[in-house]
């Protein structure tokens, strides 16, 4: 089974709390709407826990 990879999220947003979230190949200088996150952190996961896929 091929897995797909994620697309890559653009900087400005990994940055972001809101869910609109943009390609890394556009080109932000600014967002109108950018909320900042309360917290850092290095790299985001949007990844769904495994709870529904037949695993066990």
């Amino acid at each position: 089974m091929v897995e797909e990879q994620q697309p890559t999220i653009n900087k400005l947003c990994r940055g972001c709390v809101r869910q609109c979230k943009q390609l890394d190949t556009i080109v932000m200088l600014d967002c109108p709407r950018f909320q900042p996150r309360p917290f850092k952190s290095e790299e985001l996961r949007f990844e769904q826990l495994d709870l529904f896929n037949g695993k066990e």
